[in-house]
């Protein structure tokens, strides 16, 4: 639980050496959110910062396949592990709904108020017979009553303790009374385990899982535990949003070949590059590079991409060029780099449309930059918004960018 304002627990990571976590960390109950390079936190009520922790989170767990989350040891060494926020989420939200999860037991008794057990209720009480009809002047009913102390609740009251204490910070400073029973890991482990298998409630289901994702996150629970999720390598990151909202899904049509002849031992296929996404947009290809560079911070032109990306993407258009000559096709080429900003920055404010901005061109100097291709666009794309795209190839964003490239090469 946070002891100082969310405020103060957030800041912009810098993608310097020493400073290039995104994500959140957690060190002995002190809490840091760190967020990608342009990405604004101006924010005048608390909600809103907790609404970007949560798609800082969100973006994190689409995109990452393998989440850098550790978790400390007195040794001061970290293993590699899975800090299951998904799980405390999914407690967290179901706890907010339905409260503390409760088994139901079934008695029956002798009553006349209540759900009517028939079968038992002809087994076991007299009837009266009258004009060649049965009738029951007593029956059997159905009596629920919750079971507060089975052992599956009270490992749901630990789970739900466990999960405000690690991040229910995002929506409450409410604490539920801490758990009465102990951690015990093999007792949990094979109570969830019997929940999961002999229930068919998909809800339900989805609530043992990530308590048994929860009591199985270990540790020494009496020494001090730093644990993260989030990734030091935010340009994958990058890349995976850049390529779902613009990007065709099969690319491998795009990559330039090469292949090795050795003599005497015939050929051999190298790796191929691979250009980070392709677009498509009114007939023409665009190829797209996403670079994780800090130019929208800085503006100094030595954060932007190298002589090596450059020809690299003019490689990519000559063979793209290529493939248009031999298929016969009138599409026109275009080259893009893709780099994050803060549109609400003053830097920007000036500009039509503040979420995508063209910032000028690179070419080389050894070519004519007679095509299209020749001249890759940097392009700035405002960082929150890109993470708050939840559709695949959204067309409305394709053609801004298709617009914001385009407008300048022609």
């Amino acid at each position: 639980m946070l002891k100082k304002s969310i405020y103060d627990r957030c800041n912009i990571s810098t993608n310097k050496s020493d400073d290039r976590f995104v994500g959140i960390q957690f060190n002995n109950g002190d809490v840091s959110i760190r967020f990608p390079l342009g990405f604004n936190l101006e924010h005048d009520t608390e909600e809103e910062l907790r609404k970007d922790i949560l798609l800082l989170i969100q973006t994190i767990r689409n995109t990452i396949t393998h989440r850098e989350s550790e978790i400390g040891n007195n040794s001061g060494e970290f293993k590699n592990t899975m800090f299951p926020v998904t799980a405390y989420l999914n407690v967290l939200k179901d706890y907010f709904v339905r409260g503390y999860y409760k088994e139901t037991e079934v008695h029956y008794k002798k009553g006349s108020h209540g759900k009517i057990n028939w079968a038992k209720t002809i087994k076991t009480q007299c009837s009266r017979i009258q004009e060649e009809e049965a009738y029951y002047l007593d029956f059997v009913v159905r009596k629920n009553k919750a079971n507060n102390n089975q052992m599956i609740t009270l490992i749901h009251r630990y789970c739900v303790y466990e999960s405000f204490q690690k991040i229910g910070w995002l929506f409450t400073s409410f604490i539920p009374p801490k758990p009465t029973i102990r951690y015990n890991l093999n007792v949990f482990r094979s109570v969830l385990k019997d929940k999961l298998y002999s229930t068919f409630n998909d809800r339900n289901k989805q609530l043992f899982a990530s308590m048994l994702a929860i009591i199985e996150f270990q540790g020494d629970k009496d020494a001090p535990v730093a644990y993260m999720y989030g990734t030091n390598r935010f340009e994958y990151v990058w890349e995976k949003l850049i390529d779902r909202v613009y990007g065709i899904q099969n690319k491998r049509d795009f990559f330039p070949k090469t292949e090795w002849n050795i003599i005497g031992d015939g050929k051999y296929d190298s790796s191929s590059l691979e250009p980070d996404s392709i677009m498509f947009c009114n007939g023409n290809v665009y190829i797209l590079d996403a670079k994780y560079y800090q130019y929208g911070r800085t503006l100094s032109p030595s954060d932007l991409p190298a002589s090596a990306s450059v020809n690299k993407q003019i490689t990519y258009g000559e063979y793209v060029a290529k493939i248009r000559e031999d298929n016969q096709k009138q599409y026109k080429i275009y080259n893009a780099f893709l780099i994050p900003f803060d549109a609400l920055n003053d830097n920007w404010n000036k500009f039509a449309n503040p979420l995508v901005v063209n910032i000028g061109e690179a070419v080389s100097q050894w070519k004519r930059s007679e095509n299209e291709y020749e001249k890759i666009q940097g392009i700035l794309i405002d960082t929150k918004h890109l993470m708050s795209i939840t559709v695949r190839q959204d067309q409305t964003e394709i053609i801004k960018l298709a617009d914001a490239i385009v407008g300048r090469t022609e």
